[in-house]
Order: C-alpha cells, then sequence, then structure tokens
C-alpha cells in the first residue's frame, strides 16, 4: 500500500471485550489477537484496525481524559456493499442491543444508511453509498 491510509480507529469503551464482541458480531469481523492486551481489543475492517480500548489509553498517548464523557463527540461508519446489507445489520445490531436513532434512510447525498447507538452509546453509522451515480 503506498500513501496515507487509516490504519487505527479506536473508540473508548468501558468495557472492551463486550463492545468489540458487539461489533465482531454484528460485522462478521475477526479480532486481530496479536493486538490483545489487558487495554485492548481490535477487529479487522478492511485495511483498517477498529479499535478498542479502555480509558488507560488517554494516560498512555498523555491525553488528558474529556471532562465530560457523555454523548457522543465523534463516529464511525462502516460501508457495506448494497442498501439490502444496510437493512439487515441494522435489524441485527438492534437485536443485540443498539439503538437506531436515524434509517435505514437516504441522505440528502443519496447514501442509504442508519445510525445507531452501540451498547456503550457510541454513534455509528451502516452506509451504503454509491459514488458517481448522481
Amino acid at each position: 500500500m503506498s500513501g496515507p491510509y487509516l490504519s487505527f480507529a479506536s473508540v473508548i469503551a468501558d468495557d472492551i471485550v463486550a463492545l468489540s464482541s458487539f461489533y465482531a458480531e454484528v460485522f462478521g469481523l475477526d479480532e486481530v489477537t496479536e493486538l490483545r492486551s489487558e487495554h485492548f481489543r481490535g477487529l479487522r475492517l478492511g485495511d483498517t484496525i477498529l479499535g478498542f480500548s479502555t480509558s488507560h489509553a488517554y494516560q498512555l498517548l498523555n491525553l488528558t481524559p474529556p471532562r465530560d464523557t457523555s454523548g457522543t463527540t465523534s463516529f464511525i461508519t462502516v460501508e457495506v456493499d448494497d442498501e439490502p446489507s444496510v437493512d439487515r445489520l441494522t435489524t441485527a445490531a438492534v437485536a443485540i442491543g443498539a439503538r437506531c436513532v436515524a434509517g435505514p434512510t437516504r441522505t440528502y447525498y443519496r447514501a442509504w444508511q442508519s445510525v445507531l447507538l452501540d451498547p456503550e452509546g457510541n454513534a455509528f453509522r451502516i452506509n451504503h453509498l454509491r459514488l458517481g451515480d448522481h
């Protein structure tokens, strides 16, 4: 792979085992066991590792924890092959603890998308977007 690419996207979680298991089950992702520790779990999502870190990550990265950890300050988007996959995965995520807050619906930029909150309240989107079809 040449040029920059996204290697990791991480979520700070209260329970890294439960939350990584949630995403693994919804999207059929495999754990990257070489990265497993008491502070981290990682799932392979294409060329990116979807990571789940304990709050100890703030100290390890020399970062100041946010004062208010309620609510969502960022989110991930998982791109899927087609619109029926958005519908199917949304239903699957809700069945195991997610809360759907929008959709599936057509966005202003023509994606078919749902917006959900995972069991810890982190926002994520399940998305299908065909660029160049406008």
